[in-house]
């Protein structure tokens, strides 16, 4: 798969108005599953759901502490990419 067809299915995988608030709620700090399910009014499930998916992009990564599973941003050009689209929609 050459990177304009990577690109494609990065921008399909944040079209996802979901995915796309995980990655605005996780754009502060890192966060626990429920944590996020509780801030998105979703399941739990609902939300490891897209946060798999996700990871499989390399959107999210995730830390363990104890019995806790934390999820952050894979990197920072995620977060840029979102302050540009943020930034973008604001002047439509």
């Amino acid at each position: 798969m050459d990177q304009i067809e990577k690109s494609v299915q990065i921008f399909k995988c944040l079209g996802d108005i979901t995915r796309l608030r995980i990655v605005e709620a996780l754009s502060e700090k890192p966060k626990s599953v429920g944590v996020i399910a509780a801030e998105l009014q979703m399941s739990p499930s609902a939300i490891s759901h897209q946060l798999s998916t996700m990871k499989n992009y390399n959107l999210v990564k995730n830390t363990k502490k104890g019995r806790e599973v934390y999820y952050e941003l894979g990197d920072r050009h995620v977060r840029e990419v979102l302050a540009q689209v943020l930034n973008h929609a604001s002047h439509i």
